[in-house]
């Protein structure tokens, strides 16, 4: 079963409970690492080596193993012998191991696995990537043992990690939330975020005392920013930094989006071009209430007073669409429900919607919508077209 769970961590994603069992394996002997190691070497290398390896035989490995025990002098203690099976055991895994590698990528050509889209993904600093489900719990642990934060449903917490901060040299973890879910983390410092469906939040591991803490977010989030007077709080969204000490705030900054918006529910934030130098003069103040909409095109903000809870709404799985042109809905629709619409009905494009729904399926949204635009659609597992 190693085998298989080792060439699937070569491939791609694993499970968590494949996690747990690869990561034990790996640490019971460090030739269980080495041999990781150079199978990653060689999938690196394009597998030039693997060209000579087909002709491996398990059984010929295992007939290694077992002339290695009966070579043992009975008079050597029970320890040594221990000792021995297990680097023979180890070469026999590297063996069989390169073996499978070899006909599972040489042999299909290279054919690399694609990731789940609708999986919630986790990226490590060292490139490793994680499947995280919204259910069940278990601790993220580094190859050294260390626990670099626990998933508890749906929710990963890095507040209890064993990982220190060291000055110039944060490790960041990138989380990927698909269409359709949503998924909620809390930083080091106590900070809690909210990722809306279709976000990715990049940020470090541990915020270095003293300094600023920066993470970085493309989609919508909602921020509840731990108080921290000598590390400002910068949220980098696209062309956008938002800077705190202490707040809660929700940003919405999709690659798709002309505008970024920043609504203020609680303390206050400031708002500058990123890449810039920050000062107060050229920053923008938001008090509570206040949305800014950022035009990144023409480097234009403009500010003005809502109601904050039509935009913080999605996080008890509301959806709000107010004075929303169809084309301009369909992405929303997309994310929350994590289908794909397609749409051939160009007299929908430019029509308005105004509504709010709650616990509706993608099929009566459209039936609402149809009750006031007639048009036909179809509906095959998560592929919708919109028709005339």
């Amino acid at each position: 079963m190693i085998v298989e769970i080792i060439l699937k961590k070569l491939k791609g994603p694993i499970s968590e409970e494949e996690e747990i069992l690869f990561e034990k394996w790996l640490s019971e002997d460090d030739e269980n690492f080495l041999t990781f190691q150079r199978l990653k070497k060689l999938q690196d290398n394009k597998l030039k080596e693997l060209q000579n390896i087909h002709h491996l035989d398990s059984q010929e490995a295992w007939g290694t193993i077992q002339h290695g025990l009966h070579t043992n002098k009975s008079n050597k203690r029970l320890t040594t012998s221990y000792s021995r099976f297990m680097r023979y055991a180890a070469v026999f895994v590297g063996v069989v191991a390169l073996s499978l590698f070899y006909k599972s990528f040489y042999m299909e050509k290279l054919v690399e696995v694609e990731h789940d889209p609708t999986a919630i993904t986790l990226e490590l600093g060292n490139g490793e990537t994680r499947i995280l489900s919204q259910s069940g719990s278990t601790a993220i642990v580094t190859r050294d043992g260390n626990v670099l934060g626990t998933k508890a449903e749906n929710m990963v917490d890095y507040s209890q990690s064993d990982i220190d901060a060291v000055d110039n040299d944060l490790v960041y973890n990138t989380l990927h939330i698909p269409n359709g879910k949503t998924f909620k983390i809390v930083l080091s410092d106590g900070t809690t975020v909210n990722l809306n469906a279709g976000s990715t939040l990049t940020y470090p591991i541990k915020f270095v005392p003293g300094q600023q803490r920066k993470v970085t977010l493309i989609g919508e989030a909602f921020f509840h920013v731990k108080k921290n007077e000598n590390s400002p709080f910068i949220v980098t969204s696209q062309s956008l930094d938002i800077r705190v000490l202490g707040t809660q705030f929700n940003v919405t900054s999709y690659p798709e989006d002309t505008n970024q918006k920043t609504v203020l529910v609680e303390g206050s934030v400031r708002l500058y071009e990123s890449g810039t130098s920050y000062s107060e003069d050229d920053s923008t103040l938001l008090t509570p209430g206040d949305m800014a909409s950022w035009e990144s095109a023409h480097k234009e903000m403009s500010v003005q007073k809502v109601d904050t809870e039509l935009y913080t709404s999605w996080m008890k799985g509301k959806l709000v669409l107010r004075g929303m042109k169809f084309k301009d809905m369909i992405k929303k629709l997309e994310r929350h429900y994590g289908v794909s619409i397609q749409n051939k009905n160009m007299d929908l494009e430019d029509r308005v919607f105004t509504a709010t729904f709650d616990v509706e399926t993608i099929e009566e949204v459209l039936n609402t919508f149809v009750s006031e635009t007639y048009f036909d659609y179809l509906i095959e597992d998560d592929q919708i077209t919109i028709l005339k």
